[in-house]
């Protein structure tokens, strides 16, 4: 009988402390994030009918949170020839050294009239993989761009290589913010 108590006390004890343990694991937390990246802009043909063209943004850079990382985007990006500027939406996944992943929904703009040409973003984050699943938060982010000033230099730049139809662009830039996971 003293046998099968302790056994029951072990286990419920052991249950107490799992419950413990997990409980205390699930607190959120939230976190600054910052960021020095760098990469290339691809445009590559048209998001939908009224002249938004699909860009895809690949780059590297270090941030404070996930260390040495890799990131892609796609956006819609519109361009208003009467104002030299650009605005568009689209998503991106960042993949931390250790495969963590942050994913990020953004507004972009672009304003073509600076020489070098600026960009700004503002990002949400809206979940992830590893010990970002379930983040969220918000941050910005804005830089230049390295190289190229035309947004659309048909003709009149080396050649272009197949399917895109703008001169790859590199650019630098930063992001600042918060994350909660």
């Amino acid at each position: 009988m003293r046998r099968l108590f302790a056994v029951t006390v072990v286990v419920l004890l052991s249950s107490a402390m799992f419950f413990v343990v997990v409980c205390a694991g699930g607190d959120l937390v939230t976190k600054p994030y910052k960021a020095n990246w760098t990469g290339t802009l691809y445009v590559l043909g048209l998001c939908s009918e009224d002249g938004a063209v699909r860009t895809i943004n690949v780059g590297k850079g270090v941030s404070s949170l996930m260390g040495k990382s890799d990131f892609l985007f796609e956006y819609c990006i519109s361009f208003d020839q009467a104002t030299l500027r650009m605005t568009g939406s689209g998503w991106g996944i960042i993949t931390g050294a250790d495969g963590d992943t942050i994913h990020i929904s953004a507004d972009v703009t672009a304003d073509l009239t600076k020489n070098p040409p600026e960009w700004s973003e503002t990002e949400f984050v809206v979940g992830g993989t590893g010990k970002f699943e379930g983040a969220t938060g918000s941050g910005d982010s804005g830089g230049i761009w390295t190289s190229g000033t035309d947004p659309f230099p048909f003709g009149n730049s080396p050649p272009i290589p197949p399917l895109l139809i703008q001169a790859p662009q590199g650019w630098v830039g930063t992001t600042e913010g918060d994350i909660t996971f």
